[in-house]
């Protein structure tokens, strides 16, 4: 097995062929997430050899608070560069190592004691140096085993993430709808050269005007503000000591809408949310990260509450649930957000009550109708996308140290698997 560091590029080095560099911020436990990766370009990136990411590397983040996050490489991220907060273990001979073993033997027990007594010995910042990931200690079982514990958790890993792509491509047709509509004008542009707006029926042409006002907004919107939408940090009662689910920053995630699943904690003192309320981190850097989601694990009335960091958007009466999800991860939106923000140094905030007051055009109340009646299906198929992927992480989390001990056979959890993919 080959044990690597990170590559630090060097502005003499910048050239012309466009390899992303891959971060930490980007690891993810099933891989990496480049959904808006930065990037540079490298004159020889011959030169780099096997720094560059080949499929089937396990990296994982050697340095700062994710010390220990390890995630796999697929094709889709191959030809990329490590980023010097990140290591990488690579099979070199798969009769003896099989690659996605490698990295599930990384979540395993056998690792993170040692990854414990290494990265987290002194007082200082985690770090987990190469010195001492040469220093680890493998129980390898016979290569056939290897492989079956491999493609059983992998069988998982790779539906979670089918059903991820799913989702984010429900997820920008809702938001490419909230743009063309309520933002573009797109409908009443159309209309006004005298055509038909692409993908739309007859029904729902009728409902856009075919000129601008005088305001430059459609004839017979009005102009407004976000308020008349969206209710910021509406009021909930939750008495202190109530145990009740909780989420914290870190289950938000900086793409897509769906948050990790809550935990029951007693009430202090946070936000309150409902279920299908937006969520959307205020404090730098999470907002400028995009920590962004969509509540989706609450059972009908339920309270649940989180850190006093979130800003809640929760739709009002004839608004779709959808809209404000859509409107906070819009670029614009976030641009403006961000320019609410005051406070020290690293400890910045954005202000509810400013957001609430950005302008918005209001359009006629069959245009929300019409946009929640297409929205809510796919609205509704990601939330249970995202939970049915939160049981099968619960699965696959639960299989893991069973299967590497040997305690459960290969045969009886690829059973298990079967029922649920």
């Amino acid at each position: 097995m080959k044990v690597g560091d990170g590559y630090r590029a060097k502005n003499s080095e910048l050239g012309g062929n466009g390899l992303v560099f891959l971060r930490s911020a980007y690891l993810q436990d099933s891989g990496f997430r480049l959904d808006d990766p930065d990037r540079f370009q490298v004159a020889e990136p011959g030169k780099f050899g096997d720094k560059i990411a080949c499929r089937g590397d396990s990296v994982i983040t050697t340095k700062g608070n994710s010390t220990g996050r390890v995630g796999y490489v697929k094709g889709s991220v191959e030809g990329a560069v490590y980023s010097p907060h990140l290591s990488y273990w690579r099979s070199m001979d798969h009769r003896r190592i099989e690659p996605r073993f490698l990295y599930y033997w990384s979540r395993s027990a056998e690792f993170l004691d040692q990854l414990g007594g290494m990265a987290f010995s002194t007082d200082m910042a985690p770090y987990l140096s190469l010195r001492d990931q040469l220093r680890l200690e493998i129980s390898l079982p016979e290569i056939g085993i290897q492989q079956g514990i491999a493609a059983t958790l992998g069988a998982l890993d790779d539906k979670i993430e089918l059903n991820r792509r799913m989702s984010a491509t429900l997820e920008e047709m809702a938001r490419a709808l909230y743009r063309s509509w309520f933002v573009d004008f797109a409908p009443v542009h159309a209309r006004a050269l005298g055509q038909t707006p692409a993908h739309m029926d007859a029904t729902t042409v009728a409902l856009f005007p075919d000129s601008f006002g005088p305001d430059g907004l459609p004839r017979g919107w009005e102009a407004g503000t976000l308020a008349d939408l969206i209710e910021f940090n509406p009021k909930e009662s939750l008495p202190k000591g109530t145990a009740a689910p909780y989420l914290e920053m870190k289950a938000l995630p900086t793409s897509g809408m769906s948050a990790d699943a809550p935990y029951l904690r007693e009430f202090t003192s946070g936000t309150k949310f409902r279920e299908r309320d937006t969520l959307l981190a205020r404090i730098t850097p999470c907002l400028e990260n995009g920590k962004t989601a969509v509540v989706d694990d609450l059972l009908g009335s339920e309270i649940g509450w989180g850190s006093t960091e979130f800003i809640v958007m929760r739709a009002k009466p004839g608004i779709s649930v959808a809209l404000p999800y859509c409107i906070a991860r819009d670029p614009d939106f976030r641009a403006e957000a961000i320019q609410t923000m005051t406070g020290s140094s690293g400890r910045q905030r954005a202000d509810a009550k400013r957001i609430s007051e950005l302008n918005m055009a209001i359009a006629l109340a069959p245009v929300h109708t019409a946009f929640s009646d297409i929205v809510s299906p796919m609205l509704d198929r990601v939330v249970a996308a995202g939970q049915e992927a939160r049981n099968l992480a619960s699965l696959r989390d639960a299989l893991l140290p069973r299967l590497m001990s040997g305690e459960l056979r290969i045969r009886e959890a690829e059973k298990q698997v079967e029922e649920v993919v």
